[in-house]
């Protein structure tokens, strides 16, 4: 049985990690495709400018672009032709539906989303690596999920099916979950930074926090994993706390201090000491 082909739309990180990764499982990865020139590790293959030289060979094509590049894009591939019919178009995005891609749909092709839920590394090989084990949300016609589903169980991923109208709720979580987290890091990194501590002495101090608390969160539940005063009901802390922070951190720590406190509530701190740490996350007291 010969390899299934796919080609890839968007030479970026998960473009180019997919690549890889895809041609570790088996599949016959024509190439990748983009608006200019750049480095690609060896064995992957780059076409620039008009639609991709793969286009009509390929059983899959992937879409890896920005969410605002979808829609022109999609445009361009339909009213450009050389499109074969059966082919599969899936979109990476984790918030569009497959409706984004109605127009190649009308021209033949089967039309899905395959959003891997994973942060994607700058190593493009690293990036490979990082599929294995991560969930894969599909959504769109039954020939494109199939499809996808295949592809996400060669890679070692975990599919699940996300219904339309639930893809931007879903995809909020995954912003919390990642790129929050990465915000978060960076405000306590520069913390550390202002108490005295070198730059890569204060990421090194708090990655073991950080991945211990990832660790808790994933043997017990948020609830059980919170720690810390707002947990203990340690009003006095947390208005210490307040008082030290510069004001652009000191919004971000009593917002995310108010969600904090309701998992806390949640976890069994009793109403008198929730409504204290409530005061002292806005500066007063009880």
């Amino acid at each position: 049985m010969s390899a299934v082909r796919v080609g890839i739309i968007g030479p970026g990180r998960a473009g180019v990690g997919l690549a890889l990764a895809l041609r570790r499982a088996g599949y016959s990865v024509l190439g990748l495709h983009g608006r200019r020139w750049k480095r690609l590790p060896r064995g992957l293959s780059l076409s620039v400018g008009g639609e991709p030289p793969w286009l009509e060979k390929a059983d899959v094509v992937l879409l890896a672009v920005r969410d605002d590049s979808l829609g022109p894009l999609v445009d361009t591939l339909a009213s450009a032709g050389g499109l074969r019919r059966g082919q599969v178009f899936l979109h990476l995005s984790g918030v569009l539906p497959a409706a984004v891609l109605r127009q190649l749909k009308r021209c033949g092709a089967r039309t899905g989303a395959m959003h891997p839920l994973m942060t994607v590394s700058a190593d493009p090989r690293r990036a490979a690596e990082r599929f294995r084990g991560a969930t894969f949300a599909l959504e769109g016609e039954a020939a494109a999920v199939r499809a996808a589903r295949s592809m996400a169980l060669r890679l070692g991923g975990l599919p699940v099916v996300i219904r339309p109208a639930a893809r931007a709720r879903y995809h909020a979580g995954a912003v919390f979950a990642s790129n929050y987290v990465v915000v978060m890091l960076a405000a306590a990194e520069q913390l550390l930074v202002d108490a005295g501590l070198r730059r890569v002495a204060a990421r090194r101090a708090l990655l073991p926090l950080a991945l211990a608390s990832l660790e808790n969160v994933w043997e017990g539940g948020p609830a059980v994993a919170l720690t810390g005063p707002i947990r203990r009901g340690d009003a006095g802390t947390v208005r210490r706390h307040w008082q030290a922070l510069p004001e652009r951190v000191r919004r971000l720590y009593g917002a995310i201090g108010g969600a904090a406190l309701d998992l806390a509530v949640e976890a069994g701190l009793p109403a008198a000491d929730a409504k204290r740490v409530r005061a002292a996350l806005k500066g007063g007291s009880e």
